[in-house]
């Protein structure tokens, strides 16, 4: 049985922009955040069906391409097609045809109700997109809810455990709306903030290291140990659960000084108070909170994606982490723990190196 996993792709595309060179201008503070009107997906995108579907196909698709031609992998060829598998995390799927399909139904004749705005409203038509339009034939599934990107990349190191698949593209995609954004600004904002950015979508490709040098493949970094909680901060913290505790155990892993945490918030006070979570000796080790709402918006799975994207980057470059906030690292970590902590039932924590 495989132990060894390895990231050896990824994608990525939000209101930063698109790619690595825009990614790095963004975490500088440099450059204008686009809309998502101002993507032109035409130029990503070669399948017509597919542009007229929801955003959050569109831009699942946009960075599963890169992904895979990041990895070297397409096209695709028939061969290998089902040994290649797809899973998705997603928080509100298609928003933007689903509020549409439903205010057709409820505000509008239920008989002109369009039955495509309906096959596009549920939450696996992202991946579906993903699978059809790349030639994807393996197994492929979407993870709805908070953490589901380390969730789908949990269960894509099982699968390919299990022998089912060779490689997994594994990643998260969610599009902001004008009523969410309304919706966060008052329940988790102060109301004067401006939230101007849509979200997005982030893919890994992930596989075996023997897979990887055997087809030698560029490998980002190593994964190395995966680990999901699903209970809340509220309820974690009275029975002294702790994500990164229960990773270490299972994997027999001590910390060491040089060790990075990159933690995802939705502000400093909230970073803050949890971490005591993930991180009993502070002190001794590089923290890094990515304030959710200002960096990546209300896109959660996205801003998950790219939260991992960004350790995996750490781990392989050191321009990333010190680019960010202008945090100066000292030397590139050897290991960037990814640790995610929310208030709606699931922490998680992802532990990547450098492989050498």
């Amino acid at each position: 049985m495989e132990k060894d996993f390895v990231i050896t792709g990824v994608g990525f595309l939000g209101n930063w922009g698109v790619g690595k060179k825009d990614f790095i201008r963004f975490l500088r503070g440099e450059g204008v955040p686009v809309s998502i009107e101002e993507v032109d997906f035409d130029a990503y995108i070669d399948v017509p069906s597919v542009r007229r579907a929801d955003y959050i196909s569109c831009c699942a698709l946009t960075a599963a391409k890169f992904a895979l031609e990041d990895a070297g992998m397409l096209p695709i060829s028939k061969e290998k097609s089902n040994r290649i598998g797809a899973i998705l995390g997603t928080v509100h799927g298609a928003l933007y045809y689903t509020i549409e399909y439903h205010a057709s139904l409820v505000l509008g004749d239920p008989k002109l109700a369009s039955p495509l705005l309906f096959s596009d409203s549920v939450a696996n038509a992202a991946v579906s997109h993903i699978s059809t339009g790349l030639g994807i034939r393996g197994y492929s599934t979407t993870v709805p809810g908070y953490c589901g990107v380390t969730q789908a990349l949990k269960l894509g190191i099982e699968l390919i455990q299990q022998g089912v698949i060779d490689v997994c593209l594994v990643g998260g995609a969610d599009v902001n709306h004008d009523f969410l954004t309304k919706a966060y600004r008052g329940c988790l904002c102060s109301p004067e903030l401006i939230v101007n950015t849509f979200g997005g979508s982030g893919c890994l490709v992930i596989e075996s290291l023997s897979h990887a040098i055997k087809r030698k493949a560029k490998i980002y970094a190593k994964i190395d140990g995966v680990s999901i909680i699903t209970a809340s901060y509220a309820v974690a913290s009275c029975y002294n659960i702790s994500p990164l505790q229960d990773l270490l155990n299972e994997a027999n892993i001590e910390l060491r000084d040089n060790d990075c945490f990159l933690n995802m918030s939705f502000d400093d006070e909230d970073s803050l108070c949890r971490r005591d979570l993930f991180l009993p000796k502070f002190s001794r080790h590089h923290f890094i909170s990515l304030d959710c709402s200002s960096s990546f918006g209300y896109g959660f799975a996205a801003a998950e994606a790219f939260q991992i994207i960004l350790g995996v980057l750490g781990v392989d470059s050191e321009e990333y982490l010190s680019s960010f906030k202008g945090i100066n690292t000292n030397k590139p970590p050897n290991r960037i723990f990814i640790t995610r902590t929310t208030l709606a039932g699931t922490n998680s924590c992802a532990l990547f190196s450098h492989c050498s």
